[in-house]
């Protein structure tokens, strides 16, 4: 199988389904050696794709629409990669907060099944805290609450947890 490479150019009438036609697969090819998985290449191309509909009167008049799109789910791929990271540190941080005795939650217990057990307001203060390692004011102003009720809900949620975590490791063998 020897086939050319061919460009595809943009012409004026072209829409964002021409687009999508002509480049939607070799973009998800491209950017799936760069994600590791073909899933996380398509749902960024296609978020890309989706951006480009939602815009398309400016985005059309740009020299190069497909290299727009590149960026955009290239930058979903980074984006990706960097709230995964965050998650792992928090994860760790959680780990820590549990049990100042350095606890090991190699036991196989689920850290998101165990903050799902939380209410949502802890969940949430939780997961914008140490998921998206934002400060206590900003999560407040996300929460439409108080610094003080933020740090509640924090110290309520952490408190949950230490439970949760003591009573399953009297549990264990």
């Amino acid at each position: 199988m020897n086939e050319a490479i061919t460009t595809i150019s943009v012409a004026a009438g072209d829409s964002v389904e021409t687009l999508f036609r002509a480049h939607y697969a070799r973009l998800v090819r491209a950017l799936a050696v760069v994600a590791g998985s073909q899933e996380a290449a398509a749902d960024a191309v296609q978020e890309a794709f989706v951006k480009a509909h939602l815009h398309w009167r400016r985005i059309q008049r740009y020299d190069d629409p497909v290299g727009w799109i590149r960026r955009v789910a290239i930058n979903k791929l980074r984006d990706d990669h960097r709230r995964g990271g965050r998650k792992e540190r928090a994860v760790e941080r959680l780990k820590a907060d549990a049990r100042p005795d350095q606890i090991e939650w190699s036991n196989g217990q689920d850290v998101t099944a165990l903050l799902a057990e939380l209410p949502r307001q802890q969940r949430l203060a939780m997961a914008l805290f140490y998921v998206e390692g934002l400060p206590i004011v900003e999560v407040a102003a996300a929460m439409k609450l108080s610094e003080g009720a933020v740090k509640f809900h924090l110290h309520q949620g952490r408190d949950r947890l230490r439970g949760v975590v003591a009573i399953s490791q009297e549990q264990l063998p």
